[in-house]
């Protein structure tokens, strides 16, 4: 969950260029240096395609100014800009990418929030999700709250409680609630944010814990 909600819808501007196109600008250079260099466009659509990281995919596109990125499980855009050649921001400042070439000069992947590398692919395949249906009694035992020590050492919570359908998972630090479905008596699944959930049990059947994006582990709370 350290990847919280911030992608905004945001619609691309193309124009319609009558001579040539004017590629990209990034801006590069030592510190409080500036120099503008040029990304053609032919350059940008080097960086198109699907990104995979986990279950989950992105896909980039070019526009005659940068990239746009598409979260495939809600289809939010939003436009990026470069910074030097092979980095490029959002409007906001806050959402870096960082792409990688490899030996052959291709793009290879992309680390976003200098944290979630994502994986160029040309395998891109909707994930298919087959639901189970759990007694109320499995549903409830994976109740309560679940806390997990963040990167700048302070604690968060989830809460989690049970549906008719599934479960809630709700975020303590903005109160978001995404619904998830059961694929097995331990693992569930968010369509609507491709995020899965892996929970632990012990011998009673109570759950100890749950794994978040098969990585962010986070430690239930005894009542």
């Amino acid at each position: 969950m350290r990847r919280k909600n911030i992608l905004l819808l945001a619609i691309p501007v193309f124009c319609c260029l009558i001579i040539r196109p004017v590629g990209a600008k990034a801006n590069v250079g030592a510190p409080g240096q500036i120099t503008d260099t040029v990304i053609t466009p032919e350059v940008l659509k080097s960086f198109e395609g699907y990104y995979k990281m986990d279950e989950s995919y992105i896909h980039i596109t070019a526009t005659t100014s940068g990239l746009v990125l598409e979260q495939m499980w809600d289809n939010q855009k939003i436009p990026f800009s470069p910074k030097t050649g092979l980095e490029f921001l959002n409007d906001d400042g806050n959402f870096p990418l960082k792409f990688t070439k490899g030996a052959d000069g291709t793009i290879t992947q992309v680390l976003a929030f200098d944290r979630d590398l994502w994986i160029k692919t040309k395998d891109y395949k909707p994930l298919v999700i087959k639901e189970v249906q759990l007694k109320a009694s499995e549903l409830k035992a994976l109740e309560g709250k679940y806390t997990m020590q963040t990167d700048h050492g302070d604690e968060a919570f989830i809460l989690i409680r049970a549906t008719d359908k599934g479960l809630i998972l709700k975020q303590g630090w903005d109160n978001q609630e995404s619904p998830f479905v059961a694929t097995s008596d331990v693992d569930f699944y968010c369509k609507e944010r491709q995020f899965p959930l892996k929970f632990t049990k012990d011998k009673d059947g109570n759950a100890t814990q749950v794994l978040a994006f098969k990585r962010d582990l986070w430690k239930k709370v005894k009542e």
